[in-house]
């Protein structure tokens, strides 16, 4: 697991959630080098966990994890938790996407992108839920 949360300011900080090792290490990657201090979480309950103790200002989460509708972790978070905005990813098939999207913007997502999605389109997504209030 990467660090947490970065003691400066200047580093906006991320958590990615999701299972799927190889993903989450491209998307730390990816995320870091455009200038986030990422950490990483491989399933809700460490996102809840990591989120109370140290608070993020951006969270990346798959909406299916481990075979469970994870949309609680989105509620969860945003009940007992400083982070302040979200992302949801959706692997292509694993829910359906018109009841992932309707629910996830429910509960304050900025985003769901479906898997698999270009790059580009994660940092895009990072870059405007940041930006905005």
């Amino acid at each position: 697991m990467p660090p947490l949360k970065s003691k400066s300011k200047s580093k906006p900080s991320v958590l990615l959630v999701d299972d799927d090792d190889k993903l989450r290490q491209l998307h730390s990657v990816m995320l870091a080098e455009e200038g986030y201090a990422v950490s990483q979480a491989t399933n809700g309950l460490e996102a809840v966990t990591l989120c109370q103790l140290h608070g993020f200002d951006l969270v990346i989460v798959e909406l299916h994890l481990q075979g469970k509708d994870n949309l609680w972790i989105i509620e969860n978070l945003r009940e007992q938790s400083r982070a302040s905005k979200f992302i949801g990813t959706a692997r292509f098939g694993s829910l359906q996407p018109d009841y992932c999207r309707r629910m996830a913007r429910h509960l304050g997502t900025h985003h769901v992108l479906t898997k698999p999605f270009p790059p580009q389109q994660l940092l895009s997504a990072a870059r405007e839920a940041l930006t905005k209030n």
